[in-house]
């Protein structure tokens, strides 16, 4: 089996600036765009898949380095399904936040932990079959790194650490829902932001 995966993220904001950082009072603005193909090849056959994500979010500091907020994940994609036809599906989650950063001796530099849960729904159409609906929640703990260009822009590096997730694979059946529980590095999966913040 040969496989080729190829994830490139890009987070990106804009506003008129005020003043900021990580004090009381100040809002922070973010948002993320994701782009994933993934080609397998088994049996002399080529399967291949991709996926688009756009995923904004929002924080307001309710105390110094303290900030709560929400995110907002839209994640489109397709795959082969083995017979020359696409599995399509798209999904949406929502979901509240809070984060703390504790800056080092150097003032660019911040460690943080950040704590969520998403709710959503999801949808897949095979090709030729009906659709099908889906729900979802997540509740994740990750803890990440913050470099402060200047007052106003940071770049974030995360990934979660401890994630519970339950997963209904269809809503218009009964007893068919799944839980998966997550630590440390058993699904390691790095990702970088840019966020913008601006003062009150």
């Amino acid at each position: 089996m040969k496989k080729v995966l190829f994830v490139f993220s890009v987070l990106f904001t804009s506003v008129v600036s005020l003043h900021a950082q990580t004090t009381q009072g100040t809002f922070s603005l973010g948002g993320g765009l994701g782009v994933t193909t993934d080609k397998d090849e088994e049996d002399g056959e080529d399967t291949k898949s991709s996926q688009f994500n756009f995923t904004p979010s929002v924080g307001y500091f309710v105390m110094d380095n303290f900030m709560v907020g929400a995110n907002l994940s839209i994640i489109t994609g397709k795959e082969d399904d083995g017979f020359g036809g696409d599995d399509k599906y798209s999904a949406v989650f929502f979901g509240p936040f809070i984060r703390y950063y504790k800056f080092t001796s150097n003032e660019q530099f911040a460690f943080f932990g950040e704590l969520g849960t998403q709710f959503g729904t999801y949808k897949d159409k095979p090709d030729g079959l009906d659709e099908t609906k889906a729900s979802a929640f997540n509740f994740y703990i990750s803890p990440g790194l913050s470099y402060f260009f200047n007052e106003h822009w940071e770049m974030d590096f995360s990934f979660q650490a401890i994630s519970f997730s339950s997963y209904d694979p269809d809503k218009d059946q009964d007893d068919d829902k799944s839980t998966t529980f997550n630590f440390g590095f058993q699904t390691f999966s790095p990702s970088i932001a840019v966020r913008f913040n601006f003062g009150n």
